[in-house]
């Protein structure tokens, strides 16, 4: 009995230290000043704002007046006094919603707010973005690349919006380049009390990953061990990060020999914690890896030690409790749901949505999803009653209206502003009844109707294994080959272009620009699907013309709204990721259109026709 009680006792001790918060970290008083003085100057009010820290109880921020200024004072003992100050800042009317957009209020606007106290309250204790470098996108010129104003603007954003953790996917390329260009923006993050991660792989050969095992090492365990210790150990000497999120298999679909990782994650969770770095491995939605003895693959780390934490990921617009999440073999979300709730008190555990999907699937096709901010709100409301600790959100990038997503998220985190999924949209003054009208519209016909499973485009990994397709989807050889599906769909996209809510009072430009492209590929997909009926010159003529005046729209909102020209996101150019062009150059070119098009005029329905992805080099 007293062995009993013993090993009981070490468990509870092993998952009180597992749990023990990142390493202590405090906001600079001179950053967050040098911050203001930016914020000022850009709002043509220098001067005007003075802030105090006081160290006390009060765990609150005054609005005191005087002879025209305004003097914060930021009451708190709590590290995170900075997110107490920059919340202040939001209620005074500065509005940060995208890295390189201020809004900022006049002095009468100010003034209102003198003599409030304002209290800063988090949902979640973690909270913050993975910034997904293994795609083309912004973040990788601002922090792999030498583009240093992109990596300082984005670590602004986050401390501007409360947030206190993100981490940036590592690359193959040679590590004193990745090394030297992170020693900034990670140290500016450190300033800000942020806490800064790497996602790196450990056998995963999957889209250029840096990884720690070579293919070799990946079949062995005495070689793997031999590289882990010492390509992680010069890792960790290197970065001054707070975690570590690791990539288990190979891809995110082919595992390793299931007692080789387990071995693996416990092996850097300890070389983690010796300094003072806390790990976290991501766990897949992918369906297709069994083993008789340890079940689904990616839920491998149940039965690893404490130390080793998890970010439970889903993919796409959907939340943990929505019933029909059709993607990568799974009907829903459901068991990540559960993975979830039955480990947050055994190890860390950080939930790994999404507010961007890349490939085919929304931000370069361009679909404006407004469904990201209702499942986001939805599953944020789930975390709280839930006592989760922490939400690490996967973003692709920013641009093409994305940023509404992000920024979103990082309102929610507010317990002031109730999870609501519309909070940005009034923040931005927009109409929130007829923004919520088009919410209800995606709602109803791309998730519920499965409209997005028409608007959105398979890729050729998808065509070529169709059995575990990134989302459940009639490929266009389907509909040539089953009339009834084929009229099914035209149904579909008819009923809902009858039902599509007017955007003509949408204030914002931006978001009023990307809507009317969205609705326009309603149009299109119905005169494609018209053309494989019958009267295929007539109908790919006049969803050629819907794509040349949504290409029209798309000229004109690059030339307004791109804000990113240094980091070429809307051009093709070589870079170190798998994808030689940048993440808005399908949206720009609207590849995926043309293709869908190609494929019924020619009557050619390969997976190569009109590819433009490099299988070898994504995979290899």
């Amino acid at each position: 009995m007293t062995l009993l009680r013993f090993f009981i006792l070490s468990w509870f001790i092993s998952v009180a230290s597992a749990m023990e918060p990142l390493r202590a970290l405090s906001a600079s008083e001179d950053t967050v000043q040098k911050d203001l003085t930016l914020i000022l100057k850009a709002a043509n009010l220098t001067g005007m704002i003075q802030f105090e820290h006081i160290y006390d109880l009060g765990d609150y921020t005054s609005v005191q007046c005087a002879q025209e200024k305004i003097i914060l004072k930021v009451h708190s003992l709590s590290k995170e006094w900075s997110s107490s100050f920059y919340y202040a800042l939001q209620k005074l009317g500065f509005l940060f919603p995208h890295p390189r957009w201020q809004i900022s209020p006049s002095k009468k606007q100010m003034f209102k707010q003198c003599g409030r106290k304002i209290f800063w309250k988090p949902a979640l204790s973690y909270r913050g973005f993975h910034l997904h470098t293994l795609h083309p996108n912004e973040w990788v010129a601002g922090f792999l690349g030498d583009k240093t104003k992109i990596a300082t603007d984005t670590i602004r954003w986050l401390a501007r919006n409360q947030q206190n953790i993100f981490d940036i996917s590592l690359l193959r390329i040679p590590n004193q380049d990745f090394i030297k260009n992170l020693k900034a923006p990670f140290k500016l993050a450190k300033n800000f009390g942020i806490h800064a991660g790497v996602a790196v792989g450990i056998a995963f050969h999957q889209q250029n990953s840096f990884k720690l095992v070579s293919l070799l090492g990946a079949f062995s365990d005495s070689i793997s061990t031999k590289e882990i210790k010492r390509n992680l150990a010069r890792l960790l000497e290197q970065l001054d990060i707070s975690f570590l999120n690791v990539e288990a298999g190979t891809s995110e679909f082919t595992p390793v020999d299931y007692n080789r990782s387990l071995m693996w994650l416990n092996l850097i969770a300890k070389m983690a914690k010796k300094s003072k770095v806390k790990m976290l491995t991501k766990v897949h939605v992918s369906s297709n890896q069994k083993n008789e003895k340890f079940g689904n693959f990616n839920y491998l780390p149940q039965h690893a030690h404490p130390d080793v934490g998890i970010l439970p990921h889903t993919v796409f617009a959907y939340s943990l409790m929505d019933e029909n999440a059709p993607m990568y073999g799974n009907k829903n979300f459901h068991g990540m749901q559960k993975f979830l709730l039955e480990q947050k008190e055994k190890r860390r555990a950080w939930y790994y949505p999404e507010t961007s999907y890349w490939i085919g699937m929304d931000i370069g096709v361009p679909l404006y999803h407004l469904e990201y901010l209702r499942a986001r709100a939805q599953d944020m409301a789930f975390l709280k009653k839930n006592n989760i600790s922490g939400q690490l959100n996967f973003s692709s990038g920013q641009e093409l209206g994305y940023w509404l997503f992000d920024w979103s998220v990082s309102l929610m985190n507010n317990l002031h502003y109730k999870f609501d999924p519309l909070i940005g949209v009034k923040l931005l003054k927009l109409d929130p009844k007829l923004m919520q009208e088009h919410m209800q519209f995606h709602r109803e016909y791309f998730t519920e109707k499965q409209l997005v499973s028409i608007l959105t485009f398979s890729n050729p990994a998808d065509e070529l294994f169709p059995s575990h397709q990134i989302h459940k989807r009639n490929f266009l050889k389907d509909l040539v080959n089953d009339k009834e599906k084929l009229q099914s769909e035209i149904y579909q996209l008819a009923s809902a272009l009858a039902k599509i809510p007017s955007t003509k009072e949408i204030q914002q430009e931006e978001i009023k620009t990307l809507l009317d492209i969205s609705y326009a590929r309603i149009s299109h997909a119905l005169y494609v699907r018209k053309a494989i009926m019958g009267e295929k010159e007539k109908n790919l003529k006049q969803a050629k013309l819907i794509r040349e005046s949504a290409a029209e729209k798309m000229n004109q909102y690059i030339q307004k709204f791109n804000r990113y020209p240094e980091a070429k996101v809307f051009e093709r150019f070589a870079n170190p990721t798998a994808y030689q062009f940048g993440y808005g150059h399908t949206a720009k070119t609207l590849h995926h259109w043309r293709r869908e098009e190609t494929k019924v005029e020619k009557d050619s329905y390969s997976a190569f026709t009109m590819n433009i992805y490099d299988l070898l080099d994504i995979v290899l």
